[in-house]
Formats: C-alpha cells, structure tokens, sequence
C-alpha cells in the first residue's frame, strides 16, 4: 500500500513494524521530530541566505536556487513529522535560536551570504548527505526507507547548489573573505566533529549496546555514523575546499585551535 492525495506521505509505502520489538520502535521513532526540527533549521538558514544574497552583489539566479531549497527543507520538516505521527513520536520541538546567533554575527550581506554557503550549504549538507545515504542503506522498514531516499535525494542536490555558488563567488570575493572563510570552514569542521561523531565515538568507548533494530528503522549506529562523517570529511569535504582555493588540509588539522579574529 502507498499513500495517495498531495500529503507528506504521499507515494510512500505504509509502515512495516510488526517484525520489530516495541522498544526498538520507540528508540527509532524519537528520531523522527529531531531529524523535522534540524530540516526547519536548515529551512532557516536557506532563508536567510536568499535574503542575503538578494542584498549582496550576487546574480539573481542563486536567489531564486537558496528560496526553492528552502521550501525543499520545509517539506523535509513535514515528512518527518509525518513519519513520526504515523509511527507513533510526538510532534517536533525546535528552537531556532543557534540559528538567530549565527545569524547576528554576520552583518555585512556579502559576507553572510559566502559563509551560509560554504558551512551550512556547502559543506553541512554534504556531511548530512552522507548521513542520510547511511542511513537509507541500513533501513529495511518500508515507510523509513523511503522517507530518508526522498530527503537525500534533495541533499545531494543541495550540497551540489552550495559548492557551485561559492566555487563561482569566489574570485569576485574580496581577500578580506576570502581570508575569514578559511577561518570560518576552520570552526565548522571541528563544531561539526563534535556535534555528529563525537557522541557516536563515546558510544563505541562505552561499549553502550545498540540493537539491530535500530538500524533497520533509520538509526545509525555508531560506528556507521563515525564512519560516514569521517569519510565526508576526509574524501568529499576537505577536497573540494582546496580545489576552492582554501586550505582545507589546514583547516581540518586546526579544528579545534582557539577561534581567531577576522
């Protein structure tokens, strides 16, 4: 059975939970209202970027290319909170003040609209991308499955938008970007690290148990989401920043040294 009309659900298959243990379901299912609240952040941010770019001296086709991913990410939102519902988890809870705080500290349109782009486009959804394809590979629940294939369908085309816009911004950007983009790429890496793997590396240190279940139901295990994270980084992300024209080796081996003034 697929969902018919013009829902979230809509040409997805109905959920197949019965081979699963109730408690496995009510782990995976939690992650659905967290995974609706990070795709309203991004949808946020998309946001904020097209208004920035319309302000800055930037073509107006990748206006309109930031505002489609933006209602991109306002329909992830709606889909996981509708898998969610459909599974059984509460409605998502989000706050969207780390977004207002990133967003303050950038006030100059041109600089805001570089470092969007780069961090949370650029490279933040080729490391969700990532995350995402893990998690569709491991999935066997019918309506889980397809839910992450649909979202990471649209990852992958927006990690692809951001290193396209900034690659075809950069030799307009001024030195004095240029420089504080380094340092911005510099600090995601490492917020990143500690935001995605980090919590997956104790998991492995404490040997914390983790039931095949889970992953069958879309959550990554921890060793698939360190090594998901880490191969992004290390094969796709830090590549691509030095065919930019930054130091992306210099970047990721300085992650965590004290943030520098720009």
């Amino acid at each position: 059975m697929r969902w018919r009309g013009d829902g979230p659900l809509a040409g997805l298959p109905a959920p197949t939970v019965e081979p699963y243990a109730p408690q496995d379901i009510a782990f995976a299912v939690a992650a659905w209202p967290m995974r609706a609240a990070e795709e309203l952040r991004s949808a946020l941010i998309f946001r904020a970027l097209a208004h920035a770019s319309a302000r800055a001296p930037i073509t107006a086709p990748w206006t309109r290319r930031f505002q489609s991913a933006a209602q991109d990410e306002i329909a992830h939102a709606r889909l996981c909170a509708a898998v969610g519902a459909r599974l059984g988890a509460e409605p998502p809870r989000w706050n969207a003040q780390p977004v207002h705080a990133r967003l303050e500290s950038m006030t100059d349109p041109l600089f805001r609209a570089a470092a969007l782009t780069l961090v949370e486009v650029a490279i933040g959804e080729t490391i969700s991308m990532a995350m995402f394809r893990a998690g569709r590979r491991a999935a066997r629940e019918p309506l889980t499955r397809a839910a992450l294939e649909r979202i990471l369908t649209d990852e992958v085309r927006h990690q692809r938008l951001g290193w396209s816009a900034i690659a075809a911004w950069w030799p307009d950007l001024p030195a004095a970007i240029q420089r504080a983009l380094q340092e911005e790429g510099r600090v995601a890496l490492g917020a990143m690290e500690q935001q995605i793997a980090a919590p997956a590396l104790r998991r492995l240190e404490a040997n914390a148990p983790f039931e095949p279940g889970y992953a069958a139901l879309g959550v990554l295990a921890p060793e698939a989401r360190v090594d998901a994270f880490y191969s992004a980084a290390e094969h796709l992300v830090l590549p691509r920043l030095s065919r930019l024209g930054l130091d992306g080796k210099r970047a990721w081996q300085d992650r965590y040294a004290r943030r520098r003034p720009t």
